[in-house]
């Protein structure tokens, strides 16, 4: 299966986003589209770093912010459609709002895929700050590995470090498959 103009799409994805740069406070700090590889991560983190010293954010904030941004990476990485290139496309912004940073990433996924990340989602969004952080350390006591590599803990070290519900939609595509876009507000 074939996904059409993925880079259109994420071109037009990205131009909304700066397009709304420079109306409020902030803006698009960070963007970026294309295929997602271990050297892309490297050069978004760095990025993302300088980008965020360049706003003269404090450190603790700083490292909560790479930290979300990192676990995006890897749910991207994860759990992302494989097309037929062998590629993960991704798209990826990073905004500056009067509420804090907003990290908001896009990728595409089949049914299953969107049918298994609506239930975590969903089960996340459901939980208090309190009730995230006890399951985060009985997920990391369990030591309970997926094929993947992971335990589950990225949707959960998210929600916690954004202190509210992981916004996210499915926009169903006219090849079967969707668009998932996932906005996590990391609070100043």
């Amino acid at each position: 299966m074939r996904t059409t103009h993925p880079q259109r799409l994420f071109s037009n994805l990205q131009e909304t986003l700066h397009s709304r740069s420079g109306e409020d406070e902030g803006g698009v700090l960070l963007s970026f589209t294309g295929h997602l590889s271990t050297e892309v991560q490297d050069s978004l983190l760095l990025l993302l770093e300088n980008a965020l010293e360049g706003a003269a954010v404090k450190r603790k904030l700083l490292n909560r912010i790479s930290t979300t941004l990192v676990e995006c990476l890897q749910n991207v990485s994860r759990h992302g459609w494989i097309d037929d290139g062998g590629n993960i496309q991704l798209y990826l912004t990073l905004e500056q709002t009067p509420l804090g940073f907003q990290i908001q990433s896009g990728n595409f996924v089949d049914f299953d895929m969107a049918a298994n990340l609506r239930g975590k989602l969903s089960e996340v969004n459901g939980l208090s700050h309190e009730q995230l952080r006890v399951k985060y350390v009985e997920r990391l006591c369990n030591n309970d590995w997926s094929e993947k590599g992971g335990a589950g803990l990225g949707l959960l070290s998210m929600a916690k470090k954004s202190n509210g519900p992981l916004d996210y939609q499915f926009k169903e595509m006219s090849d079967g498959m969707y668009l998932f876009t996932l906005a996590i507000m990391v609070k100043s």
